[in-house]
């Protein structure tokens, strides 16, 4: 049966593995370089979320519809993951990574997510992210017109950023205009909007290690503030210099902080 979850992979197999899930509406590759750099010493495996691809070969063979509920979603991403892996996930697919690894803790060596929190829009008791409101007007522009929400996306992205018109132009030359999969970018907006894992993040039992930008409009670092003490196998590092993609931003840096967390809480 074809795997619903695209992958690449990156490094010797019999290195320990990292497990990477992009995030929402951006494919695979933006993370390419960032994966490069740790198969210096990891095997990487890179996923996609469902139905996001850059691949047109890949899409048109897919006889199955992008599926976002949370369970099926965890039980794809463990399909394809590397047995005894550190998962890393971006923005929603850290959300989605967070989830699995509180949930299918047997799964999962240790968690490290980038530019993601337990809940990506305010509720109760969470007030440091996107209102409702602003998320609905967002959500509307990507079922209207899903090229605009994507480029306007790409602006939330690199807003704040030192280099941000030319991180703009990088993260739209990544765009899956020719793929573009309306049910998955409304799949996901649906996941982002209704997710919430603060439960999750307080119940994790391994070590657990969380990348925040500093200027990230998106997901704003202060909500940590919030999970100081949940957790006590937590470390959270903000990169002060970093908007939303620290990976590409600061990527020595991101690698230097992921290695020396795993170095230091290998089983």
């Amino acid at each position: 049966m074809r795997a619903r979850i695209e992958t690449e992979a990156f490094g010797d197999a019999s290195n320990q593995a990292i497990f990477m899930v992009s995030g929402w509406a951006m494919p695979k590759e933006v993370m390419r370089s960032f994966a490069l750099r740790l198969s210096e010493r990891f095997y990487v495996v890179v996923a996609n979320l469902p139905g996001i691809s850059l691949d047109e070969q890949w899409i048109s063979r897919s006889r199955i519809g992008p599926n976002y509920d949370i369970d099926a979603l965890s039980e794809q991403l463990i399909d394809v993951a590397p047995k005894e892996s550190w998962w890393i996930g971006w923005s929603l697919g850290g959300m989605v990574s967070a989830y699995v690894a509180a949930r299918r803790s047997s799964c999962v060596t240790g968690l490290i997510t980038l530019s993601s929190s337990p809940s990506f829009i305010k509720r109760e008791g969470w007030d440091n992210a996107m209102s409702v409101e602003d998320f609905d007007t967002f959500a509307s522009l990507v079922d209207q017109s899903p090229e605009e929400g994507l480029k306007r996306f790409v602006m939330l992205q690199a807003k704040g950023a030192d280099n941000e018109r030319a991180l703009v132009k990088q993260l739209q030359a990544f765009l899956p205009v020719k793929t573009l999969s309306r049910p998955a970018l409304i799949g996901g907006l649906r996941l982002l909007k209704g997710l919430d894992v603060r439960r999750e993040w307080s119940l994790l039992d391994r070590p657990n290690l969380h990348i925040l930008g500093g200027k990230d409009v998106l997901v704003s670092n202060k909500s940590f503030e919030q999970q100081a003490d949940v957790n006590p196998l937590q470390h959270c590092v903000v990169l002060s210099n970093c908007a939303h993609q620290s990976f590409l931003e600061d990527e020595e840096a991101c690698v230097r902080h992921i290695e020396n967390f795993i170095d230091a809480n290998n089983p």
